[in-house]
């Protein structure tokens, strides 16, 4: 039994330390469980755009596209996206906007999106709602460095930003 629990320490010190992403923060005074999972990145795939190859980071906002991105585990439930850490998860949320690009954000523990479709080893779409129809198609955009994500449901860019639309896929484990 020691052994057992021994090899499941050494499992979950290196399944965390596997995570190459930052963590972002999270609310004082939350209890963090020490249980890790894996998972395969969520990576941006449209051929011959610079941001192909680029992998989802976790951050609280808003959502980038980094070389190397957040490999823990995710959950899809009730049409959520949600970057499994510490027992808890934290949820991609599409925001609201009157511009075609809708900004997206990760909030802890609160799941304001449901509309995802995703899964390991699939294209995410945003199914349709009553602002836009279902989409696959998100934008990104280069602000100082960094590539911002947003959910592309038209044709609207940010002005005088360097935009590409491209898609995301989730590999599988």
């Amino acid at each position: 039994m020691r052994n057992v629990f021994a090899t499941s320490l050494t499992t979950l010190g290196l399944l965390a330390s596997s995570w190459s992403s930052p963590l972002p923060p999270v609310p004082p005074g939350t209890i963090i469980c020490h249980l890790a999972r894996a998972g395969p990145p969520i990576v941006a795939n449209t051929p011959g755009t610079p941001v192909t190859g680029l992998q989802l980071a976790l951050d609280i906002t808003p959502a980038t596209l980094e070389k190397t991105g957040f490999t823990g585990g995710w959950d899809f439930v009730n049409g959520g996206i949600g970057a499994f850490y510490g027992c808890h998860d934290f949820w991609l949320n599409i925001g609201k906007s009157n511009k075609s690009y809708k900004p997206l954000s990760w909030a802890f523990d609160k799941q304001v999106t449901k509309n995802w479709k995703a899964a390991e080893g699939s294209k995410i779409t945003a199914a349709a709602t009553a602002s836009y129809k279902a989409t696959s198609k998100f934008l990104a955009c280069k602000a100082k460095g960094t590539w911002k994500l947003y959910l592309q449901t038209g044709t609207d860019k940010p002005a005088g930003a360097e935009c590409t639309t491209t898609e995301l896929f989730i590999n599988k484990s």
